[in-house]
C-alpha cells in the first residue's frame, strides 16, 4: 500500500516536472505558514498536483529551483495550511507586550459588510472575485478570510510574476481543486501578462474547480477603466487588455471608512487594545480602522516628519526614491544600490547636507524598522531588495497636484529595468504626460523582439512634436506588420492608422485623409462601423478633412463619431471627450471661435470632473479655451488664463512638454494682440531658442513656423518691419518645403509676409501678393474659408493704402456681407472689416456715413469686448476723425 502511494507520488512529481523543467525563472510560491515552517533554502521547492504530495527529493529541488515552498513534511500545502496572511500581504498590527500582551500580529478578524457579496461570488466552489478598495482598506485580510472558510481542501497558487500567472495557467487549469492567489492584481496585468483568455480557461477548465481571489486599489480598477485612455495611446492596449480581464470578474467594493454596522461588529473585540484604538479613531476621525490598526496614517506622518533638518533626511529620502519608483510603474523591489542612487537625488532637491543627514546604515534601519511592529516605510525581501509601503505612493498620488518625479529618477528606474519593466515605465511615463523619458524607457523596451514598444515609441515621437519622423517610423512598422500578418491583420491596420495619424499632423492633411479613409474602409468590413478602432479612425478623418480646409465634411463626420460615441460609450468617455475636442477645435479653427470657446469651457469642466485638474487631457483643453477666447477678441484675458496655465503645467508637466510649450506661445501671442507686441515678440524669440537648444520639435514640424511667423508678425507691430520681413522671406521658402500647398498655416505665413510688406510701404508689391493669394485660397480652400477671407481683407487694405478709397470700400463692404454670413456679427474680424469699411466710406469723402457706422461699430464692440478694450479705444479715436 505505501508503496503504492508514493508511486503515485512520484508520477505526480514527475507530471509537473515535465510542465516546469523549461520555466527559465520561479514561477510559484505556496506560503505554507511563517517563515520558521518552510524547510530549509527558498529553493528546496517541489510542485503540487490534484492534492497529492510530492516526494521531497534532492534531484527535483535542483529541477525546480524555486517554483514552491514546501512544509516540513514535504507536501504542498493546502489553504487550511496557510495560517500567517501576512505572508500573503495582509498588514500587520502590533503584537503583544505592553497592553496588547496575549494578541497576535494580526488581530480578530472584524466582518466586513462585503463579506457576504464576496463569499456570493465563489458560492460554486469556483469563479472570480475583485475586491476593490483603497490602500488598507482591508480588501486582503477580507479576501483571506473568505478563501479560510470556503476552500479550506484547496492548493494555494501565488504567482511571483506576470509571466508566472501566465506559465501557470494549463497546469493549474487540469489540477482538481486550486485557489490562485492575485493581491495587487494589476502586477499581473500588462504586457506578456494575464489575458482575458488565461482566465477563461482557468475559470471553465474541465471537471476542475478553480477559483481566482484577486485584490486590487481603487486607483489601479480606475486605470484600468473604460475611461482610462484612447485606443490610439501608447498603453491604451494593455490598458483594454488588462479591462477585458476585469470584466470577467464579480467586484466587490471594500470601503476604506468603516460603516456603523461593521463599528459595531468590532466593539465586540475591543478587549484587544489595538482594535479599541482603532474604532475610537475612526469614529472621531476621517480614517478606517484598517488604517489605524496597519498604522498608515502614522507611517505616513513619521515620513514627512523625517525631512526636518536633524532628524531623519537621508531615511526620507530613502523612502521618497522608493516611492517614486512605484509612482514610476517600477512596482519590483529595488536593490541597495538603486536605492542609493535614487535617494541622493531627493537628498539634493531638498538640501543635501544643510539637513544633517544620518549615516547610511542608520536611514535604512529606520526606514525598515516596523512602526509599533505593524507596517515599516520600505518592505524588505529576503534577497536584499526593497519596495516602499503602498499607502505612501497611493496616498501621493492622490494629492492635487501630484508632485513630479524628478527627471534623474526617471533615468535610474530605466537603465535598471530590464525591457519588459522599462514598458510599465513607459507607459506610465506616457500617462503622466512624461513624454520624455516615456520614449527613452520605450526605446530600451524594443531591445525584446515584437512591435508594441516600437509602436509606443513612436506615438511618442509624434507627440512630442516630431510628426513626420513618427510617421516614418510607423511606415516601416506597417510595411513589417502587412509582410507578416497581411493587410488586414490588426496590428497592419493599427499601424496605418497612426502612420496616417502623423502624416497628416506633419502637415500633409489631404494625404492623411486619403489613407485614413482606406483605414475605415478595412476596419468598417473587418470590425464594423461602430467598432472602436473604426470610430478612432473616422475621429481622426474629421480632424484631417478640416485641417484640409474641407470644413463642411468635417463637422459632418466629427457630428457622426460624436453621436456614436455618446450613444456606445457615454458622455464623460475620453473616446467621447476627445470627439467633443476635435469638433471644438474645428468650429474654432473655421472661424467660429466665440463658440469653440464655450464648448471648451464645458469640456474642461467635464475632464476636471471625470479626470482631475492636472490630467494633461484637462490641462490641453484649458489652453485650447484660452487660445478661442483670444480668437474671439478676449486677447487680455486670454493672455492671464495662459499665464495661469503656464504655471500648473509646470507643476506636473515637463518643462520641454508640448503643452508647456504651447502655454508660452499662447502667452506670447495674446500679450502681444492685447498691445505689447515688443514683449511678445521677446517672449517668442525665447521660445524658439529652447525650442531649438533642446531640439524638441524635429526639424520638419509645422510647430516652430507657428512660432516663427508670429514672431514677426509682432516685431513688425513693434517698428521691426524690415526685420519681420527678412524672417518672413525665409519662413516662407521653409514652409514650402514642409508644409502641402494647401495647407492653411501655409497660407497663414504668406497672409503674414503680404501684410508686412505692405507696411513696409512696398504697397504695389503687397497688392500683387494679396492678389495670388486670394485666388489660391479660393481653389484650394473655398470662398467661405477664414484664410480665403483674411486674404481678401489683405487685398482691400492694398487699395486703400493706394489711395484707392472707393475701390476699397466696395470690396469690404462685400467683406462684411460675407464674414457676418459666414462668421456672425460679433466675430473679431467681421467687426475689424466694419471698422475697416467705414474708415474708407469716410476716407473716400462720405465722413457722415462713416461716423454712423463707426458709432454701431463700437457700439458692437462695447457690448462684445467690454468698455476699457483697445480696439473700442481705435475705434473712438477713428471716429473722432470723421464727425
Amino acid at each position: 500500500m505505501v508503496a503504492a502511494v508514493w508511486g503515485r507520488i512520484a508520477g505526480a512529481a514527475g507530471y509537473l516536472l515535465r510542465v516546469f523543467a523549461g520555466l527559465a525563472r520561479p514561477v510559484l510560491t505556496l506560503l505554507l505558514g511563517p517563515p520558521g515552517a518552510v524547510a530549509g533554502a527558498a529553493t528546496e521547492t517541489v510542485a503540487a498536483s490534484g492534492g497529492r504530495a510530492l516526494e521531497q527529493t534532492a534531484g527535483r529541488r535542483r529541477a525546480l529551483p524555486g517554483l514552491l515552498r514546501i512544509s516540513r513534511r514535504g507536501t504542498a500545502p493546502l489553504v487550511a495550511d496557510v495560517d500567517d496572511p501576512i505572508g500573503l500581504g495582509v498588514h500587520p498590527a502590533a503584537p503583544g507586550g505592553g497592553g496588547t500582551a496575549g494578541f497576535g500580529r494580526v488581530p480578530v478578524f472584524v466582518g466586513r459588510d462585503a463579506m457576504p457579496q464576496a463569499e456570493a461570488v465563489l458560492s460554486g466552489g469556483r469563479g472570480f472575485l475583485l475586491l476593490v478598495g483603497d490602500s488598507t482598506a482591508g480588501k486582503t485580510r477580507l479576501a483571506y478570510e473568505v478563501v479560510r472558510k470556503h476552500f479550506p481542501r484547496h492548493r494555494l497558487v501565488v504567482p511571483d510574476s506576470r509571466e508566472a500567472m501566465v506559465a501557470l495557467v494549463d497546469p493549474v487549469s487540469r489540477w482538481y481543486r486550486a485557489v490562485v492567489w492575485l493581491d495587487d492584481l494589476e502586477n499581473y496585468l500588462g504586457a506578456g501578462g494575464l489575458t482575458a483568455g488565461h482566465v477563461q480557461r482557468l475559470l471553465e477548465a474541465g471537471s476542475a474547480r478553480v477559483a481566482v481571489v484577486a485584490t486590487i486599489s481603487a486607483r489601479q480598477h480606475i486605470r484600468f477603466g473604460a475611461r482610462s485612455a484612447a485606443d490610439d495611446e501608447p498603453g491604451g492596449d494593455v490598458l483594454r487588455s488588462g479591462r477585458e480581464v476585469l470584466r470577467l470578474a464579480s467586484v466587490v467594493r471594500v470601503d476604506r471608512t468603516w460603516s456603523e454596522a461593521e463599528l459595531a461588529r468590532a466593539q465586540h473585540h475591543t478587549d484587544d487594545p489595538r482594535i479599541r484604538a482603532a474604532v475610537n479613531g475612526a469614529r472621531t476621525g476621517s480614517r478606517g480602522v484598517a488604517e489605524y490598526l496597519a498604522a498608515a496614517p502614522q507611517l505616513l506622518d513619521d515620513f514627512r516628519n523625517a525631512w526636518a533638518a536633524g532628524a531623519r533626511p537621508r531615511a526620507a529620502a530613502l523612502v521618497a526614491g522608493a516611492v517614486d519608483a512605484r509612482r514610476a510603474g517600477h512596482h519590483e523591489p529595488l536593490p541597495e544600490d538603486v536605492l542609493r542612487r535614487l535617494h541622493e537625488i531627493h537628498l539634493d532637491l531638498r538640501g543635501g547636507g544643510s539637513l544633517r543627514p544620518e549615516p547610511w546604515e542608520e536611514a535604512l534601519s529606520w526606514a525598515t524598522a516596523p512602526l509599533h511592529a505593524t507596517s515599516s516605510l520600505l518592505l524588505p525581501r529576503d534577497d536584499g531588495a526593497y519596495l516602499a509601503f503602498d499607502y505612501l505612493h497611493q496616498t501621493l498620488d492622490e494629492q492635487v497636484p501630484p508632485p513630479r518625479i524628478p527627471d534623474a529618477v526617471w533615468e535610474i528606474l530605466i537603465d535598471h529595468a530590464d525591457p519588459v519593466r522599462a514598458l510599465d515605465i513607459g507607459a506610465t511615463a506616457y500617462q503622466r504626460g512624461d513624454l520624455r523619458h516615456a520614449m527613452a524607457a520605450f526605446d530600451k523596451a524594443g531591445a525584446d523582439p515584437g512591435q508594441l514598444p516600437r509602436q509606443w515609441y513612436a506615438t511618442c515621437v509624434g507627440e512630442a512634436g516630431d510628426p513626420r519622423r513618427a510617421a516614418d517610423l510607423y511606415h516601416d512598422l506597417v510595411t513589417e506588420a502587412g509582410r507578416r500578418g497581411g493587410r488586414d491583420a490588426k496590428e497592419t491596420l493599427e499601424n496605418r492608422n497612426s502612420h496616417a495619424r502623423y502624416r497628416g499632423m506633419a502637415g500633409h492633411p489631404a494625404e492623411a485623409v486619403d489613407l485614413l479613409r482606406g483605414v475605415i474602409e478595412d476596419r468598417t468590413r473587418i470590425l464594423g462601423r461602430e467598432h472602436s478602432h473604426t470610430l478612432n479612425s473616422r475621429n481622426n478623418l474629421a480632424l484631417f478633412l478640416g485641417e484640409s480646409g474641407r470644413l463642411d465634411e468635417a463637422v459632418a463626420e466629427y457630428q457622426s463619431v460624436l453621436a456614436d460615441r455618446t450613444r456606445l460609450l457615454g458622455a464623460d468617455h475620453p473616446h467621447t471627450l476627445s470627439s467633443r475636442y476635435g469638433y471644438a477645435y474645428l468650429l474654432g479653427d473655421a472661424g467660429r471661435p466665440g463658440q469653440a470657446a464655450r464648448l471648451f469651457d464645458s469640456l474642461v469642466a467635464d475632464r476636471t470632473r471625470t479626470q482631475g485638474p492636472y490630467h494633461p487631457y484637462t490641462l490641453n483643453n484649458r489652453r485650447h479655451h484660452a487660445h478661442f477666447l483670444g480668437e474671439a477678441g478676449h486677447a487680455a484675458r486670454a493672455a492671464g488664463l495662459f499665464e495661469e496655465l503656464l504655471e500648473d503645467c509646470l507643476k506636473v508637466l515637463d518643462p520641454l512638454h508640448p503643452d508647456t510649450l504651447a502655454s508660452r506661445h499662447g502667452q506670447a501671442r495674446f500679450l502681444g494682440e492685447a498691445g505689447d507686441p515688443g514683449r511678445a515678440a521677446a517672449l517668442l524669440d525665447a521660445l524658439i531658442a529652447d525650442g531649438r537648444r533642446a531640439a524638441v520639435h524635429g526639424p520638419d514640424s509645422p510647430i516652430p513656423l507657428l512660432w516663427r511667423r508670429y514672431q514677426a508678425v509682432f516685431l513688425s507691430e513693434a517698428g521691426a518691419t524690415e526685420e519681420a520681413v527678412r524672417l518672413l522671406d525665409t519662413l516662407l521658402t521653409e514652409s514650402g518645403g514642409i508644409l502641402d500647398a494647401g495647407h492653411p498655416q501655409l497660407f497663414a505665413v504668406r497672409a503674414a509676409h503680404a501684410r508686412c510688406i505692405l507696411r513696409a510701404g512696398r504697397t504695389g508689391e503687397a497688392a500683387a501678393l494679396y492678389g495670388r493669394l486670394v485666388d489660391d485660397c479660393r481653389d484650394r480652400l473655398g470662398e467661405d474659408h477664414p484664410q480665403t477671407l483674411t486674404a481678401r481683407g489683405g487685398r482691400a487694405r492694398c487699395l486703400a493704402a493706394a489711395g484707392r478709397h472707393g475701390e476699397a470700400a466696395d470690396l469690404l463692404e462685400i467683406l462684411v456681407q460675407d464674414r457676418t454670413r459666414v462668421l456672425g456679427d460679433d466675430h473679431p474680424s467681421t467687426l475689424n472689416s466694419r471698422n475697416a469699411h467705414a474708415c474708407s466710406v469716410g476716407a473716400a469723402g462720405d465722413s457722415a456715413r462713416a461716423g454712423r457706422l463707426l458709432r454701431q461699430v463700437l457700439q458692437d464692440r462695447v457690448r462684445h469686448l467690454g468698455e476699457e478694450h483697445p480696439w473700442g479705444d481705435r475705434t473712438r479715436d477713428e471716429l473722432a476723425r470723421f464727425t
